[in-house]
């Protein structure tokens, strides 16, 4: 009996190993996943690259902006989740020089995630921390805090920035388009409205709001995604998110989940590389 619980026991660490070491290796990964999406309104092709849920992945700096000049986009658009809103520590200076690195060529709009939201609040005591962030980062950011700003050639992009209630675990309240309204006004009927809605859930709200393609990260893919069943568990301690990943349709208009770049609490991605997001806008066939 013994013999039997001692090779139960060197089977499971082998196990836990080699999950570690695969977690290590997709944590020093990156990959570009690209959607070509067709823009009712646009007058001009755009090429985006979207990041979000950056974290801790300092590790990835060199490679995220070399993807990012592999795709050598119009515009960035980053969702939020730069930081740590608990223990930003150095990783304020770590997302900053990787921002700025990114500004230095490119167009960049910066809508919050919860942990933005956290040090904008000051939850946690590091509100100066996060002053110093905002005051680092170079002029050529942009923003988006309940805010759009028109791109040009048809194309307009929206932040959103909501309540902490909302990100709330163990809650889930209703996030309608009401509400978005409130926060970010009408949402522009003439141009291709893009909408940096930072948690998935509400994709409901999104797309009755009115945006025609909203770019969602948050979840982390579920941590570890599973064959056929998806991501496992949520930041909010859902399982099996059901927007964990991936391109969406709701009502004719798209949502785009990433699965981001880092992690923040749980070191771990188990077939879950980390990503950067590249959407190929083309222009109506009829413009």
């Amino acid at each position: 009996m013994l013999k039997v619980v001692l090779i139960i026991l060197i089977i499971l660490i082998v196990i836990l190993a080699l999950v570690y070491l695969e977690s290590i290796r997709e944590l020093a990964s990156i990959k570009i996943t690209i959607y070509d999406i067709e823009a009712p309104g646009l007058t001009k092709d755009k090429k985006i690259v979207f990041l979000s849920d950056y974290h801790e992945a300092k590790q990835l700096n060199d490679k995220i902006v070399m993807a990012i000049d592999k795709v050598s986009p119009d515009l960035v658009l980053v969702g939020g989740d730069m930081l740590n809103g608990r223990n930003p520590g150095e990783m304020i200076s770590t997302a900053g020089v990787l921002l700025n690195r990114i500004a230095e060529k490119y167009p960049v709009y910066y809508a919050f995630g919860n942990h933005e939201k956290k040090l904008e609040l000051d939850i946690y005591g590091n509100g100066a921390m996060w002053n110093a962030f905002r005051k680092e980062l170079s002029p050529k950011i942009s923003f988006l805090i309940n805010e759009s700003i028109d791109i040009g050639d048809g194309l307009r992009i929206y932040g959103l920035d909501i309540p902490m209630d909302y990100y709330s675990r163990g809650t889930f309240p209703e996030l309608t388009a009401e509400k978005i309204n409130s926060l970010l006004g009408e949402c522009d009927k003439k141009d291709y409205n893009i909408l940096l809605g930072h948690a998935p859930d509400f994709v409901n709200g999104y797309t009755d709001w009115g945006a025609q393609l909203t770019l969602s990260g948050h979840f982390h893919g579920g941590m570890v995604r599973l064959p056929i069943i998806g991501g496992f568990v949520s930041p909010r301690i859902r399982l099996f998110p059901k927007y964990d990943y991936g391109l969406y349709l709701k009502n004719g208009r798209r949502m785009i989940v990433t699965n981001g770049l880092g992690q923040h609490s749980l070191k771990l991605r188990i077939g879950n590389i980390p990503e950067i997001v590249q959407v190929n806008l083309s222009k109506s066939k009829d413009i």
